[in-house]
């Protein structure tokens, strides 16, 4: 663990806002919490935390993000479905989804899906605060593609399921964290919002066992080498060095 980094955040969007999951490098304790603003939260990243969120960084200009493609590979299906593409930085102004889609359209000759649209405002949240810079301390993840790692093969049940659920609970206890169902309903009933569900707090917690690798210098970069945006933002996702499963994977040129 690089000795400058003292805190570890996983962040996923919900619809609350963010949850966070925040704790010390050695996970003596993790903090659940839901914030509206995350720019208290970056501005920590340049002092001495990691932070792993879970929202495109990166936006395509002329064509779509090759670390997209190269996530839905290691995921297969029907787990592939659950990386979207993310729109052009053009149309987060769109009013409107026909618009979106209308721009998105002329712009990488592809379409946006819904939930892409209905995100677009974390996005446009997130890019807005991004930089070279802050992108060696803030990076993106997926926390499917962390799941897939940690399990070294692909996952037998949908999150949605109970089962999913007690899946990628069985893995986060085995990269360390000391968490239940039980506690994570306790989590959530601490915040006191129903806007926060469970999976949203799996996954702010998956964000953050890649955090941890990130800090470690235990990690990889699913993307092409050297595609970068118009803020000159690589568009890579961060996944752990975990298992043997994606060895011969991680070696292709998709990935860097």
């Amino acid at each position: 663990m690089n000795s400058c980094i003292k805190w570890l955040y996983g962040i996923d969007g919900c619809r609350a806002g963010w949850v966070v999951a925040k704790a010390p490098c050695g996970f003596d304790e993790v903090i659940i919490d839901v914030v509206s603003d995350l720019r208290p939260i970056f501005a920590r990243a340049k002092i001495d935390s990691v932070i792993a969120i879970d929202i495109p960084i990166g936006l395509a200009q002329n064509e779509p993000r090759a670390c997209d493609r190269a996530a839905r590979q290691l995921l297969g299906w029907p787990r592939a479905s659950s990386v979207f593409s993310p729109p052009a930085r053009e149309a987060l102004c769109a009013g409107s989804f026909t618009e979106a889609l209308r721009m998105n359209r002329e712009i990488l000759r592809i379409g946006i899906s819904k939930q892409a649209f209905h995100i677009m405002p974390k996005i446009r949240e997130v890019d807005e605060l991004m930089s070279p810079q802050m992108q060696r301390y803030v990076r993106e993840v997926h926390p499917e593609v962390t799941f897939v790692q940690l399990n070294r093969g692909p996952l037998s049940y949908s999150k949605k399921d109970v089962r999913g659920r007690a899946e990628r609970i069985r893995l986060l206890l085995t990269a360390g964290l000391d968490i239940s169902e039980p506690s994570l309903a306790q989590q959530r009933a601490r915040l006191g919002t129903r806007r926060l569900l469970v999976d949203d707090v799996i996954d702010a917690l998956a964000c953050l066992i890649t955090a941890s690798a990130i800090g470690r210098g235990e990690s990889h970069c699913l993307g092409r080498i050297g595609q970068k945006d118009g803020k000159d933002l690589a568009m890579e996702i961060v996944c752990p060095a975990v298992g043997t499963f994606f060895a011969d994977k991680l070696a292709k040129p998709e990935c860097c």
